[in-house]
């Protein structure tokens, strides 16, 4: 789930800008007076903007700093400051509340408004969006919860990784900040803080993969402020990818998109079958294909891999049909080339890191998170699928090796909300699959979800002309029926019924 990571450059915003800024602020004061009074009007201050502003957009931002406590539990200590930038509404219209994103990832929102300009002109036709930074998420903020020994923070999860650098990381880190107050209850507290700060009494709230984490903690800090939510990419407060269902409810939409389809029905009528029988075959008897040695583990890897690939995911009846018939050719042309180094770019914050190890690694065994498929499947399936090679981190050792504790337990509980809910799904997402938003909406007793088809993980980018506008319509008037025509007109997987050429 992490974001891509540039280097940064400081940039100051206008001068304008940063007089927009103190009018922005004015409402704090009101909050101050009515609100907790730990939350100070002096907690928000217009300040320069950490980072260049695509220019679309550049005019109408104003740029700001919050700064609160680290540990609320304690008197005096020390304080944490994140950077937030609003962007003001291109036609304002009157009443509408603003759209607060909180980003997934590691979890800065400043790192994607300065990637997706387009996007946030979009979102900000009718609507102030506020963009914020998790606590330690960048550098610009204090502290930064990233050390000198890892470009990318996750490399420290490693199975292969030095623990003299993981040692070095952590003893950096300890010098600086309690590494148990940076996770996504912290970041709900710190939004809470914010709106409470900048005395804005209602606000529409998008949150995306980690992003999400926080938002569904926000709601059960301050429901009441909530107007509407979307939750894009679900990962749920009580979300646990050693789940049975994280890993087979996928291979089961599959299957199940497969039969609903005509065509792929007519063509592999038996293609849930076919899959158990291959998969038991390859168990009892692994086979040599290729240069490999291929059990049900790496038979069903490579279909995982190949599920969340649009042109691939329509050859995988078909090789599942072959390979019944014992012809694995098929079977092996689903492989993805493999990614260039350093394609998916660089993040050395740790905030996500610290939420696994608190929170998801440290209950995987809990009896509440052990959400089972949705459907029985033959036992060489379950004992077969695995997370691919990219998705596997040491979490035991990295986690103890550095300092993570649980969270607190009243923290783990997904809350209870009647807050109107809207859940974007990717149908090709295995990041987050459908599964994880359809467990989340059990606490949520007004939501809808959408699953959008040929669409992967973080809806709202990879298709913004119909996200936007369905989330702009749902914040409008939530009750409303949904209008999903820009849903149903997205391609839909292609089937293939022979091999593609060059095939057998």
């Amino acid at each position: 789930m992490s974001i891509r990571h540039h280097r940064r450059q400081r940039r100051v915003c206008r001068a304008a800008a940063l007089g927009v800024a103190a009018v922005l602020l004015a409402g704090a004061a009101q909050a101050a007076a009515t609100s907790a009074p730990t939350i100070p009007t002096r907690a928000v201050e217009p300040a320069a903007c950490p980072i260049e502003l695509p220019p679309s957009i550049a005019g109408r931002a104003r740029c700001g700093r919050l700064t609160v406590k680290e540990d609320r539990s304690r008197a005096g200590g020390r304080t944490v400051t994140t950077s937030f930038v609003v962007i003001g509404a291109a036609r304002p219209n009157g009443g509408r509340p603003p759209l607060l994103f909180v980003m997934g990832g590691n979890g800065s929102g400043l790192k994607l408004l300065r990637r997706q300009g387009a996007l946030a002109e979009s979102l900000s036709q009718e609507d102030d969006v506020i963009f914020v930074d998790h606590r330690g998420s960048t550098p610009w903020g204090r502290p930064d919860m990233s050390c000198p020994q890892f470009d990318e923070g996750l490399d420290a999860a490693q199975p292969n990784v030095d623990p003299a650098q993981v040692e070095a990381c952590r003893r950096h880190l300890d010098e600086r900040l309690d590494v148990n107050l940076y996770g996504p209850q912290e970041a709900a507290q710190d939004l809470r803080d914010l709106r409470l700060a900048m005395g804005i009494s209602r606000w529409n709230v998008y949150g995306v993969s980690y992003g999400t984490t926080v938002a569904q903690r926000l709601l059960g800090l301050d429901a009441a402020a909530i107007a509407g939510i979307v939750l894009d990419g679900m990962w749920g407060v009580e979300s646990n990818s050693a789940a049975e269902a994280f890993l087979i409810d996928p291979l089961l939409d599959l299957v199940d998109e497969c039969a609903a389809a005509p065509q792929c029905r007519g063509a592999f009528p038996d293609f849930e079958r076919n899959l158990g029988r291959v998969a038991a075959e390859l168990e009892r008897r692994p086979r040599r294909i290729g240069d490999a040695r291929v059990s049900n583990v790496e038979y069903l890897e490579l279909i995982r891999i190949a599920m969340g690939d649009p042109g691939r995911r329509g050859l995988i009846p078909l090789a599942v049909e072959r390979s019944a018939r014992g012809d694995h050719r098929v079977w092996a042309r689903l492989r993805l080339p493999d990614e260039a180094p350093g394609a998916a770019g660089r993040d050395p914050a740790f905030t996500w890191p610290s939420s696994v190890c608190r929170e998801e690694h440290a209950g995987r065994d809990d009896p509440g998170r052990q959400l089972a498929a949705r459907r029985a499947v033959p036992a060489a399936i379950r004992t077969g699928v695995r997370m691919g090679p990219q998705e596997r981190w040491d979490w035991e050792n990295f986690c103890a090796r550095m300092g993570f504790a649980v969270s607190p337990p009243a923290t783990l509980v997904a809350p209870r909300s009647d807050v109107p809910a809207l859940m974007l799904v990717g149908e090709l997402d295995l990041v987050t699959p459908k599964t994880l938003s359809d467990h989340v909406t059990r606490s949520l007793s007004d939501a809808r979800t959408v699953v959008f088809p040929s669409t992967g993980h973080f809806v709202l980018i990879q298709q913004p002309d119909c996200a936007g506008d369905l989330m702009r319509r749902f914040f409008a008037n939530p009750a409303a029926p949904l209008d999903t025509r820009c849903v149903d007109a997205l391609p839909r997987t292609a089937w293939a019924l022979s091999p593609p050429a060059g095939g057998s």
